[in-house]
């Protein structure tokens, strides 16, 4: 098993994506992008990559190969040697490991009040819920010291997953999730504790750099043999 949750830093491009942006969405070159993904598949056992347009929302692709697999903000997949990538300015990266079967998802406040973790856990497990453990791994995102949002979406969250994932206008995604993911059974959960918005020495932070900022890289997969 390989997880990787790439910082910003070992690429090629230029300020303001300065260096390993992934994204050629955002205004940098497709030749530094090309140069920062060869570098970064040269960590991923040279194996290409199951990708998806990522649309903020819930919806869940199960993968058999690399290559696009439509629009979607989870993938899983029991193939070997297909690493699942999504990407990543201050939304949350969850890799997920359940028996046989890995996942990734990208997790930002539509997809997070939405349950998409808990609907790729979902996809993992199926009919073995009661028996299938599942170990999650919350990557490095914006967290509630730096994530200010509207009292509307801090009540929103608060009655969606109760008391403690907001204080203020100030919102925990990273709580949110972990009660997601226990909701469905996951008990077993790492966080990694880094907030994109207090390191942006290390990370892409679109909260903090915005409106231009470059996005970082997050993998699983199921190493070959």
């Amino acid at each position: 098993m390989r997880i990787a949750f790439f910082s910003r830093l070992g690429g090629v491009s230029e300020k303001p994506f300065d260096s390993l942006n992934v994204s050629t969405k955002v205004g940098d070159t497709d030749e530094a992008v090309s140069e920062n993904l060869t570098r970064i598949r040269a960590t991923l056992e040279d194996a290409p990559s199951a990708w998806v347009k990522q649309v903020a929302g819930d919806t869940v692709e199960r993968v058999v190969e690399a290559g696009f697999a439509g629009k979607a903000d989870a993938l899983v997949t029991r193939s070997r040697g297909v690493p699942l990538v999504v990407g990543v300015a201050d939304c949350v990266p969850i890799a997920l490991v359940g028996g046989e079967e890995v996942g990734m998802v990208h997790s930002g406040w539509r997809g997070t009040l939405q349950g998409v973790s808990g609907k790729a856990v979902a996809e993992i497990t199926g009919a073995e819920v009661a028996v299938l453990k599942v170990r999650a791994y919350i990557g490095p995102c914006i967290r509630e010291c730096c994530y200010e949002v509207s009292e509307e979406l801090a009540l929103a969250f608060t009655e969606r997953f109760g008391e403690g994932v907001a204080s203020g206008r100030y919102l925990s995604l990273p709580e949110a999730i972990r009660r997601d993911l226990s909701s469905v059974g996951v008990e077993d959960i790492v966080d990694l504790g880094v907030c994109t918005g207090c390191r942006p020495d290390l990370f892409y932070s679109h909260r903090k750099e915005k409106p231009v900022t470059g996005r970082n890289l997050a993998a699983i997969m199921r190493l070959g043999g």
